[in-house]
């Protein structure tokens, strides 16, 4: 007669599957532990880690750029072409040769 299904599952089956379910999940914490280790010593962060550093990161930049939008800011000034700064420096340059001229001529009498 042959033994039911049921026992021999209890009695062999069982401890099979537990067995498995066990060294998978003795298995798997060792390598995370490992993992977290070696992460440890080369100076690695994990994911967890990484990813509040970048959200503390982002945090930072967004009151930056707040503090900057509070500041007045416009954006609409013209930038000045190379041209237009030629031609103020002629122009400074001229009133302070004028001024130098004029200070020349009193010194020495001149026209």
């Amino acid at each position: 007669r042959a033994p039911p299904s049921l026992f021999l599952f209890v009695k062999a089956g069982l401890p099979l599957v537990l067995f498995s379910v066990g060294a998978s999940f003795v298995l798997k914490k060792g390598i995370e532990g490992k993992q977290k280790e070696s992460d440890i010593t080369k100076g690695q962060a994990s994911k967890s880690q990484r990813q509040a550093r970048l959200e503390r990161e982002q945090e930072d930049m967004m009151t930056k750029i707040t503090k900057i939008r509070k500041t007045d800011f416009d954006n609409t000034k013209r930038i000045e072409r190379p041209e237009d700064i030629l031609e103020r420096r002629r122009k400074e340059r001229e009133t302070r040769n004028v001024w130098y001229r004029a200070a020349w001529r009193s010194l020495t009498g001149g026209n």
